[in-house]
């Protein structure tokens, strides 16, 4: 396994509990636009929540009545999504074992940024692959430049691979693939962070 990718499990899995009650406080479910606008979007009701971390989001949609599989390279991340009673599996994003046209949706948040620039193309097009004619995907990543092995507020000894995007650069890389839905094409301050969220359609 590659330097960077067994890293990036580490952290999570040695500090599962301090990364999920810190994800828990950025995203207020009932507050943030992109959570309905992306329900309102859907073709219909099975998605994927990729990278799902500790399942706050998949558990949220699931309570609006959708169809929600969840999959996370981090083990303790699974093991605290499916005590949500959240359908999770550990999976590697690079690697998606998944039928062809399976989702009408996949909402990844803060889950490509960790994957290299040099191979998030061959991710997005098994994203394509997996979704149905129509399907949505939703994209939230940090906003930056180059990528780096970035150390974790946890305990400092651990660290995490990112990889961070200007939005033109991101969008780039989609729209070969997809058509951009400029509606929620914009960067969200969270604390210190800014993020990009972008909303695609296959």
């Amino acid at each position: 396994m590659e330097e960077y990718k067994a890293k990036t499990i580490l952290s999570y899995n040695k500090h599962s509990k301090y990364h999920a009650n810190r994800f828990s406080g950025l995203t207020d479910v009932l507050r943030r636009s992109e959570f309905k606008h992306f329900i309102e979007l859907l073709p219909g009701k099975k998605i994927l929540d990729l990278g799902c971390g500790s399942g706050d989001h998949s558990l949220f949609f699931k309570e609006q009545g959708l169809e929600v599989s969840a999959v996370d390279i981090s083990e303790g991340m699974v093991v605290l999504a499916r005590e949500k009673g959240v359908d999770a599996e550990v999976m590697d994003i690079e690697d998606l074992s998944f039928f062809p046209e399976t989702f009408d949706g996949i909402w990844s948040v803060t889950s490509l940024l960790h994957i290299p620039k040099a191979i998030l193309p061959k991710v997005i097009k098994d994203l394509h692959r997996i979704l149905k004619p129509g399907g949505i995907l939703y994209v939230c990543v940090k906003e930056g430049e180059g990528e780096q092995m970035v150390f974790d507020n946890a305990d400092g000894t651990t660290e995490r691979f990112f990889s961070f995007w200007q939005l033109e650069e991101l969008r780039a890389l989609f729209l070969p693939l997809f058509s951009s839905i400029s509606f929620d094409e914009e960067r969200v301050i969270l604390g210190e962070r800014t993020f990009l969220q972008l909303f695609f359609k296959k």
